[in-house]
C-alpha cells in the first residue's frame, strides 16, 4: 500500500477521524481551560509552557488509549463477524483464519486503530498551540477558545455533511458540546 491509498483509507474511516478528532479537542480543551484556570486562580499562574506541556501528555495518553481500545474493539467485532460468516458456511471454527477475508478483517482492525488514535492526537494540537506560541496567559487562552470552537464547528458541519442532515444543526450541536465542557473546565479550574 503506497502513501495515497493509505491517505485514502484514512478518510474512508470518517467515523474513526471524527470521532478521534473530537475527542482530541474536547479532552485536551478540557485539560488545558482546566490547568491555565487553577494556575490563575491560585495566584501563582502555570507558565504557558507547563500548561502546554500538560495538554500535550493528555493528547498522547488519549491518541494511544482510542487507538488501543479501537484496536481491542474492533478486533472483538472482527472476530465475532468470521465467526459467524464460518457458522453460515458450515466451517469449523478457525477454518477462515489466515485466507483473504481475515486478512483483511486484520487491515481494517489495524486501520482503525491508527486512525482513531492518530486523528486524537492531531485533534489534540488544537487546543495547546496557543499556549505554546502565544506568551501572554489570558490571549492565549482566548485563542484556544476560539481555535477549539471553530474546529468544533468545523467538525459539526463534517459530520452533518457525511450522514446527509442538516449541517448547520450538526455544526451548532458539536459547538454547544464545546461550549459546555469548556465552562465546566473553567469552573472546575477556578473552584
Amino acid at each position: 500500500m503506497n502513501i495515497r491509498e493509505l491517505i485514502e483509507e484514512y478518510f474512508k474511516m470518517s467515523r474513526y477521524v471524527a470521532l478521534g478528532t473530537l475527542d482530541g479537542i474536547l479532552a485536551v480543551m478540557a485539560v488545558t481551560l482546566a490547568a491555565s484556570s487553577v494556575g490563575a486562580a491560585s495566584g501563582n499562574p502555570l507558565s504557558n509552557y507547563a500548561v502546554c506541556l500538560t495538554g500535550l501528555s493528555t493528547g498522547i495518553a488519549l491518541a494511544l488509549s482510542n487507538a488501543f481500545g479501537s484496536f481491542i474493539g474492533e478486533r472483538a467485532e472482527e472476530a465475532r463477524t468470521l465467526r459467524e460468516l464460518e457458522e453460515k458456511m458450515m466451517l469449523n471454527e478457525g477454518d477462515l483464519d489466515e485466507t483473504i477475508i481475515h486478512k483483511q478483517a486484520k487491515r481494517r482492525v489495524y486501520l482503525s486503530m491508527f486512525t482513531h488514535g492518530f486523528s486524537s492526537f492531531i485533534g489534540s494540537f488544537v487546543p495547546i498551540l496557543p499556549f505554546l506560541l502565544i506568551p501572554a496567559r489570558l490571549t492565549a487562552t482566548l485563542t484556544t477558545l476560539v481555535l477549539c470552537f471553530t474546529a468544533l464547528f468545523i467538525l459539526g458541519v463534517y459530520l452533518g455533511k457525511v450522514s446527509r442532515e442538516n449541517i448547520l444543526k450538526a455544526g451548532i450541536e458539536v459547538l454547544i458540546i464545546g461550549i459546555v465542557i469548556g465552562t465546566i473546565s473553567i469552573l472546575i479550574g477556578e473552584g
